[in-house]
């Protein structure tokens, strides 16, 4: 296994004038390339440890090392060439213009005017902004467009590490939605070790490779992938925190690609009547999905059939409930308790692969 990113052994923090530590003994290994999500109630000391591992808090204990330099030991400016920083409010200085608010990074390290520039302009198209806006003042920008900013600038200099305190809090949940998986698209890319603290278990376990669930005193209460922790809870805290749904937040991690699917109750157009009554019986359902070589048309009740003497090839109603291979289990069963036939089908591309029922997601939920 190769080393960590960042390395935290035995850290602790008491505040002067406080008899009881803000963080108290953590230790926590970051892999290079992951994002690691801190998470916990307020007073567990998530944000105090993410500024420990940038100096803007010196810990009162325990070794910091971030690429394999003792964090205490290096001059501050210096470890945070390596470290780029995302906060809630963005922390974008109002009279410059986006562009010199990007560049402000580049320019403390002495870079020069075009190389500065093409950075800024990679920047902006890397996050999704349109060049233009180099020249707007942040005023000028909606609130998830100023976060946007702040990501780039945080990335200006290109650092191997990324810390983000809560980036996406102050904006509206749809906007926060989109920013999370502009996040994720953007880590695709750019591969980059980032500590990412919300307060938010559902965007700790959409976001992180691995969740760091601490109690009050930056006690670690469990450090782990966002699955394993989700099927097996380490204590009562950690199963009270992920909330009575977290059956419902598992599934939201695994693919559909990753289960077993049925073929369902499927007859071929031309089909004699009686052999679509025999599936739909075998099935237990009212309907027939009428397909072939793994295409599907269509399904119709069975009352449908009434007069007909072969399973016809058209007036057949379309599936409003198809899914992607690529969809998750818990999209799945919003589609599944939301259909007439109480089933998804599923397809890659145009081609289908089988449908999933309520019984069939469940069983995911119990392994």
């Amino acid at each position: 296994m190769s080393e960590p990113m960042i390395r935290l052994e035995h850290v602790s923090k008491t505040f002067p004038g406080s008899d009881d530590p803000a963080v108290g003994d953590l230790s926590l290994e970051v892999p290079e390339g992951e994002i690691v999500v801190l998470v916990g109630p307020s007073g567990c000391g998530k944000t105090t440890t993410l500024k420990m591992i940038n100096r803007i808090i010196e810990p009162t204990s325990g070794s910091i090392q971030v690429a394999g330099i003792d964090a205490v030991d290096t001059e501050p400016h210096i470890l945070r060439r390596q470290i780029g920083y995302v906060i809630q409010q963005t922390g974008l200085f109002p009279h410059r213009t986006i562009g010199q608010n990007i560049a402000t990074v580049p320019r403390l390290l002495g870079w020069e005017k075009p190389r500065i520039e093409e950075r800024v302009a990679e920047l902006i198209e890397l996050v999704g902004l349109e060049i233009e806006m180099a020249e707007r003042y942040p005023v000028e920008l909606s609130g998830g467009q100023q976060q946007r900013v702040g990501v780039a600038r945080a990335l200006a200099a290109d650092p191997p590490v990324l810390l983000m305190d809560e980036p996406f809090g102050a904006v509206d949940p749809i906007v926060r939605t989109r920013l999370q998986e502009e996040l994720l698209g953007l880590q695709e890319r750019v591969k980059k070790t980032i500590v990412f603290v919300t307060h938010d278990i559902d965007e700790a376990i959409r976001l992180g490779d691995r969740v760091a669930i601490l109690n009050v005193g930056g006690v670690l209460e469990q450090f782990g992938p966002p699955e394993e922790i989700l099927r097996d809870p380490a204590n009562d805290f950690v199963a009270e925190f992920l909330g009575t749904d977290r059956g419902l937040k598992r599934l939201s991690l695994i693919s559909i690609r990753a289960v077993s699917l049925d073929t369902g109750p499927v007859v071929a157009p031309g089909d004699p009547i009686a052999a679509a009554h025999h599936v739909a019986e075998r099935y237990g359902v009212d309907w027939i999905a009428v397909g072939s070589r793994n295409y599907l048309h269509g399904w119709l009740p069975l009352d449908q059939l009434a007069g007909m003497d072969s399973v016809p090839s058209d007036g057949l109603m379309y599936f409003k409930t198809s899914l992607s291979a690529d969809a998750s289990l818990k999209e799945a069963l919003d589609a599944v308790v939301s259909s007439r036939t109480r089933v998804a089908a599923v397809f890659d591309g145009d081609r289908y692969l089988g449908m999933l029922t309520a019984d069939r997601i469940s069983e995911e939920i119990v392994q």
